[in-house]
């Protein structure tokens, strides 16, 4: 194991292992998650071996919203058993709800080489598909659930859900419209109809649905559905121009999603120290850089909600450029950092170790996938917002890469943050107190980029994107050293379909709606303002 989620304390009980994965198990189903755990790992000490404990200890600690130590024993249960079906379905769901999605569909697919009739890993492929945008592998994942069950609602919702997310409204609401009974209609019927029915011109429906939903006694809903509902419902009230209603429900879904996932600012705040401290201006200038150095990668960065899907989608539209979306590549390389340079010194500080020789392999890992995407593209996007963290180490493998930052109005990035149905890796955007400080760690660590690298670096205002959309376009693609292209302009027209949370944006016109929406929500604001106050 990589990563052990704890060791065994000294035995406290007696008992066999089944005797304790039994008490493990009814202490785990009321919800007494300290002593499942401690149950679970008394069981491994007496039979290392027993991947059932594995499995039930990675549950307990996904309960208990530690996803590392979930990841590392349902890992530890593979190793044991790598055709574990259980083991691997687990895992995806883990992997999905942290968004890493390719592992995630590596994982349903294992899962379902183990057992080719499971109905859920079928399910929860496709689902994860959908998030990629890969909808016609979706849907045949969703058809092969209904072929060993027909009938399924999982499966008959998520294809209406994925015809939706391709703006395809006629065939989507043909698939969910036998599920919209108001006495019968569950959440995910309801989030459906909420994404459909502005087309369908059927909001205030959708609206009474939803309230109805969250207002019935003895309801079903788990703390997800009810988040994931409020969030729907402050889509549809800020479109009805309803502030006070709208910030309301996204306050209540946030504030259910961070009873569970937490923001660890102090924690946050050494990491940013950590990368300041290690990139500093001598290291920087010293460092070893990978040779021959690639211009194809084109990194998209800044904080989420801040225009990064649409630089993505307006280049993508260029002939000569693939359109990656958020690739997790430079994630997975910095958590494989410290095992690759076969050290326990961690990440930033491990950088200090590296060769031009790791520098070359390590570049060379990033442009295969890169090759992957695309064989004959000149330029490959990679959108990933976050990379921001990462431009220190971008700066030794591809000295060369552009890099587009992202910057948009702080109360304006804020807001849209916090209306997002984010996952838990970011955290952070569950509570205002919290965007700030990410706010600001992210403007002081980018303010350190600019003055110790030398990486070709272009900032892209979304006000002065929206307000002159073909004066910023041209620069971005000069910028890229590619000739002048109409279709830029046209970014709307593309057939590339977007999968991150503005796919519905960047189908339609460059419109400028978004610019100062925070203005409505002003009121509710208070602890952005020092934040505003200090960057506009």
């Amino acid at each position: 194991m990589t990563d052990s989620p704890s060791s065994p304390p000294p035995r406290q009980h007696t008992g066999s292992v089944q005797d304790k994965k039994r008490d493990a198990l009814t202490q785990l189903q009321a919800g007494k998650l300290d002593a499942a755990k401690l149950l679970c790992l008394e069981a491994c000490r007496l039979d290392p071996g027993d991947t059932g404990v594995w499995v039930m200890l990675g549950n307990v600690a996904m309960q208990s919203g530690n996803p590392a130590q979930a990841e590392a024993a349902y890992r530890e249960a593979l190793r044991l058993d790598p055709g574990l079906g259980e083991a691997h379905q687990y895992l995806g769901n883990l992997l999905c709800l942290l968004g890493r999605n390719d592992e995630a569909v590596a994982s349903y697919r294992q899962a379902l080489r183990a057992k080719p009739h499971s109905i859920p890993a079928h399910i929860n492929l496709a689902n994860t598909l959908v998030i990629q945008g890969r909808f016609e592998e979706a849907e045949d994942a969703y058809r092969s659930a209904l072929h060993y069950e027909p009938g399924n609602r999982k499966a008959a919702l998520g294809m209406a859900h994925a015809y939706e997310r391709q703006g395809k409204t006629r065939e989507a609401f043909a698939h969910l419209q036998p599920y919209l009974d108001p006495e019968k209609v569950d959440a995910d019927a309801a989030m459906i109809f909420a994404a459909l029915c502005r087309p369908l011109q059927r909001c205030d429906e959708a609206i009474a649905l939803m309230e109805r939903l969250l207002a019935r006694r003895h309801s079903p809903l788990n703390d997800q559905e009810r988040s994931t509902l409020y969030f729907r419902l402050g889509n549809l009230h800020d479109a009805n121009d309803e502030y006070d209603a709208a910030f309301h429900s996204y306050k209540c879904g946030n504030d259910l999603k961070a009873r569970e996932w937490r923001f660890d600012a102090q924690a946050h705040i050494r990491h940013i120290d950590a990368l300041i401290t290690t990139f500093n201006k001598a290291f920087v200038d010293s460092a070893p850089r990978a040779a021959p150095a690639s211009q194809r990668p084109v990194f998209i960065v800044g904080m989420p909600r801040s225009g990064t899907t649409l630089v993505e989608q307006i280049l993508g539209s260029h002939p000569a450029v693939f359109a990656g979306g958020e690739l997790d590549d430079m994630t997975r390389i910095v958590l494989d950092l410290p095992a690759f340079l076969g050290g326990a010194v961690t990440y930033p500080q491990c950088v200090t170790q590296l060769t031009a020789t790791h520098c070359n392999r390590l570049a060379q890992r990033y442009l295969d996938r890169l090759t992957a995407l695309s064989t004959t593209a000149t330029r490959v996007s990679d959108k990933m917002p976050d990379n921001f963290l990462r431009l220190g180490l971008i700066a030794m493998l591809f000295p060369e890469a552009r890099i587009i930052h992202c910057v948009r109005d702080p109360l304006d990035t804020c807001l849209s943050c916090y209306f997002q149905n984010f996952g838990p890796a970011l955290s952070f955007s569950y509570d205002l107190p919290a965007l700030a400080v990410y706010y600001r760690q992210y403007r002081r660590l980018m303010d350190h980029w600019r003055r110790v690298l030398a990486l070709p670096l272009m900032e892209i205002r979304y006000e002065e994107l929206v307000a002159e959309q073909e004066r910023s376009t041209r620069a971005m693609v000069d910028f890229c050293g590619l000739e002048w292209d109409d279709r830029c302009l046209r970014f709307h027209e593309s057939a590339r379909l977007a999968t991150t949370a503005s796919y519905t944006q960047v189908r339609q016109p460059l419109y400028s709606r978004s610019v100062g929406r925070w203005r409505h929500y002003a009121r509710h604001l208070g602890p952005l303002e020092e934040v505003a106050n200090d960057f506009r």
